[in-house]
């Protein structure tokens, strides 16, 4: 029987493997690879927290980084720990190595999303389709989208790092609040608050905005002798 290891990606189970745990996290990750935002949309003062993020959503075509990712109970009890390698490429390119404790690939081309789990010699492949307006996903889509999807409020500054929360305006949203943290250079971290109860931290280390990144870091082909699920 193959041992099936924790996902860190599937709100309220974290002791499963399945094609479906990639649904929720999706939805949320895709705010950063599917269109770009253009213009501050509305007439409003915005908090210097705000002003970093849409500069951020703005400005940010590539971006590479390390990240670390807990997975943990709203009580603080540590369920899974995570780290790897990400890359990014707007619109809808993007790449996740997940290199320990178990070692995973997640790449999207841009129209497909591929899962590819290594211990267990399996792929399971899905069509990359972009979030409805009430879905986390409007936090890319533009800056209007943005303050007409969610109520955002500034949380707090310390050492020049700004806290932002993002709340739903809708009860479609698969997460409660998303918490960013931002400086003058861009996005640090993120905290998910799920409809589960749990809480994902995703923190970003060495991160460079704007390279050039080969086209092949978003290709991905199947391994001979690997399960393909999907297509």
């Amino acid at each position: 029987m193959s041992h099936k290891k924790p996902s860190i990606l599937q709100p309220g189970c974290a002791n499963e493997f399945a094609p479906t745990i990639m649904k929720s996290f999706f939805k949320l990750f895709l705010l950063f690879v599917i269109v770009s935002v253009n213009a501050i949309a509305e007439d409003k003062k915005s908090s210097t927290g705000e002003v970093y993020l849409e500069k951020f959503l703005g400005d940010t075509q590539t971006l590479q980084a390390n990240f670390q990712q807990t997975l943990r109970t709203r009580d603080g009890e540590v369920l899974q720990q995570t780290k790897g390698k990400f890359y990014l490429d707007r619109p809808g390119k993007f790449r996740w190595n997940y290199q320990s404790p178990y070692e995973q690939i997640i790449v999207s081309d841009g129209e497909r999303i591929w899962i590819y789990d290594v211990d267990l010699k399996q792929v399971t492949v899905q069509k990359q389709i972009a979030g409805s307006p009430a879905s986390p996903m409007a936090l890319l889509e533009d800056s209007s989208t943005l303050y007409q999807s969610f109520d955002v409020f500034p949380l707090d500054e310390k050492n020049g790092v700004y806290r932002l929360k993002l709340v739903s305006k809708t009860k479609e949203s698969d997460f409660a609040e998303i918490v960013v943290g931002l400086d003058a250079k861009g996005l640090l971290f993120m905290q998910l608050h799920d409809q589960f109860e749990q809480v994902t931290d995703i923190v970003f280390s060495d991160v460079s905005t704007n390279t050039e990144l080969s086209n092949d870091i978003f290709k991905f082909i199947p391994p001979e002798g690997v399960d393909v699920f999907g297509g």
